[in-house]
């Protein structure tokens, strides 16, 4: 036990130091380039999928309850918040539905800054405090949501899910006229390769796309909904793809989508709230200003 405790101490070392090079690196990194460096060097997330010893310490798991990403597998401590309490009934769900298991949703622990543009002495780019491990219903910004999580959850071996990320208020939550606003789906997760983080295991149906409330529309919630899909690995259609656009986003339906593919009720979902800062600017200018809001 003492030797693993070691290793995770030198990988999150190791993490950190990738990091800190990553932003060294390219201080007008393009948004695109993000993924490169979202939750630190792949390098170092490949040896922890594997289970590959780092520097030759310690060979570190990372099926989901045992790696040191979510802080050595002990489960979060806060609150749980209802549906009811959330307000996603009807807003996305229409009645309630017993979970299963319980997610856990780990953004990275370092981000890159905006332009504020009110600063002619900001340049972005420059490392800021990520949101890290968040729990249910959490305010983080926008500019800590911008590369898409890691994402745990207690799984039946060879089953396979379906993980949703939608916003019901867009473009504000006081008149939500493109409820809703899709921001990522990934189809196809094997339940034995966890956590997902959005490079492999599983595809995406939807490239991820970071929270970006337009301004002065107040806190937007961002609801994280998961699947298992009851037919084991499914096909799922082209038109329903959608790449880092804003087009074919809007006015959609996580129930829907489910019925859509007999994904049956939930199994667990998380949110998140975040509104408008500088970091919009930059998502809605990556994505060449199409559609409404997200």
């Amino acid at each position: 036990p003492d030797m693993v405790l070691r290793g995770g101490a030198l990988l999150a070392v190791a993490v950190m130091a990738s990091t800190a090079a990553a932003f060294n690196q390219s201080p007008t990194m393009h948004l695109g380039a993000r993924n490169s460096f979202a939750a630190t060097s792949q390098r170092l997330r490949l040896q922890l999928k594997a289970g590959r010893s780092v520097g030759g310490t310690a060979s570190i798991s990372m099926q989901f309850g045992l790696g040191n990403l979510f802080g050595g597998g002990n489960k979060p401590t806060n609150k749980v918040v209802s549906l009811e309490e959330a307000g996603l009934i009807p807003d996305i769900f229409p009645e309630i539905f017993e979970t299963t298991t319980v997610l856990r949703v780990k953004y990275p622990a370092w981000v890159k800054s905006s332009v504020d543009l009110k600063d002619i002495s900001s340049f972005g780019g420059t490392p800021t405090r990520g949101a890290g491990e968040i729990s249910m219903g959490q305010v983080i910004t926008p500019t800590q949501a911008q590369v898409a999580p890691v994402v745990g959850w207690e799984a039946e071996k060879g089953a396979y899910y379906t993980l949703v990320l939608t916003d019901p208020d867009a473009p504000s939550r006081a008149s939500p006229t493109l409820r809703e606003w899709v921001h990522w789906v990934r189809v196809n997760i094997p339940g034995d390769n966890l956590p997902c983080d959005g490079e492999d295991g599983g595809e995406d149906l939807k490239t991820y796309v970071g929270a970006g409330p337009p301004m002065e529309t107040g806190l937007h919630r961002y609801v994280f909904v998961l699947y298992k899909q009851a037919d084991g690995k499914q096909q799922f259609e082209d038109s329903d793809k959608t790449p880092f656009v804003k087009n074919g986003r809007d006015k959609w339906s996580v129930t829907k989508f489910a019925e859509k593919y007999k994904l049956g009720t939930p199994v667990a979902w998380s949110y998140f709230q975040a509104e408008y800062d500088n970091y919009v600017v930059e998502l809605n200018s990556a994505l060449a200003g199409q559609g409404g809001g997200a």
